[in-house]
């Protein structure tokens, strides 16, 4: 049989694109074997050769440069066939989730920008853990997620990198023989994780004061004088006492915070000018 599976076409035009398999496989959110599997598969059903592979590159052959607008008419008309019967039905929102540590001060600017990149769609935003925003993202229940990680991600786009600070109350004093009380979120919480660690490299006694399930319960009891807690720099609200930089002996740094970008293929041109805009 000849028939040409869409998820071929949707590799190979991403490959041709992107100029390598590694680069077509993060485009279409698949492995990249699976996109290699798609193009032999593609040139088996079609019987010739549609791009040759280098140790620095990959090429197009002539053949592949041919069906390349072929390609990407049968999947402009696939998708053309969907929205007919799509036609009578109500769009379908995007939903898009935002990590509660993500520039939680220019959040006007943020929610001005996803607006003008997604109009005339409907937005559902959620501002949440990233713990909830990163289980919702592998459920396929979101189409943009950015997201907090101490660990690379795959399939996803670095954001930026933002390094992490003891903060307190201004005026709690806590004696450096003491165990530290400390004011964190869940155990699920990257910034938890690095925040701990860094402590326990130094051998800083601590216990848990409070936790909690979000980041505005956290910084409430900061400012109550309830211990000290661990926050990113654009998270740190201006009435707080920043520790590591007074007192980087007994407060070691706990090192970055990386964000990340999940999204849709349909949401490609949101993703690009929010990556822009985080960078300044």
């Amino acid at each position: 049989m000849n028939d040409l599976d869409p998820l071929w076409l949707r590799s190979f035009v991403a490959i041709a694109g992107a100029g390598s398999v590694t680069a077509a496989a993060r485009q279409v959110h698949r492995t990249q074997s699976a996109v290699s599997t798609h193009l032999q598969q593609l040139e088996a059903s079609l019987g010739a050769r549609l791009a040759t592979r280098s140790t620095r590159a990959l090429a197009l052959t002539a053949e592949g440069e041919r069906f390349l607008p072929h390609a990407k008419r049968l999947l402009a008309l696939q998708e053309e066939a969907h929205a007919a019967v799509r036609a009578t039905e109500p769009p379908r929102p995007w939903r898009i989730g935002i990590s509660e540590y993500f520039e939680p001060d220019r959040l006007g600017e943020l929610l001005e920008l996803l607006r003008a990149h997604t109009a005339p769609a409907r937005i559902e935003l959620l501002w949440s853990s990233s713990q909830a925003l990163q289980a919702l993202w592998a459920a396929g229940e979101m189409d943009l997620a950015v997201v907090t990680s101490n660990v690379p991600l795959p399939g996803a786009r670095l954001l930026r990198r933002e390094p992490l600070v003891w903060v307190a109350g201004r005026g709690l004093v806590v004696p450096h023989r003491d165990p530290a009380p400390l004011v964190l979120l869940g155990p699920g919480c990257p910034v938890r994780q690095l925040a701990l660690e860094s402590l326990e490299r130094r051998g800083r006694a601590h216990h848990i004061q409070l936790s909690c399930a979000g980041s505005h319960g956290a910084v409430a009891a900061l400012r109550a004088g309830w211990g000290v807690g661990c926050l990113n720099e654009a998270a740190i609200p201006a009435d707080l006492a920043r520790l590591s930089h007074t007192d980087a002996r007994h407060w070691p740094s706990p090192g970055k915070l990386a964000f990340y970008l999940h999204h849709h293929p349909g949401l490609q041109a949101t993703a690009t000018a929010l990556s822009r805009w985080s960078r300044v």
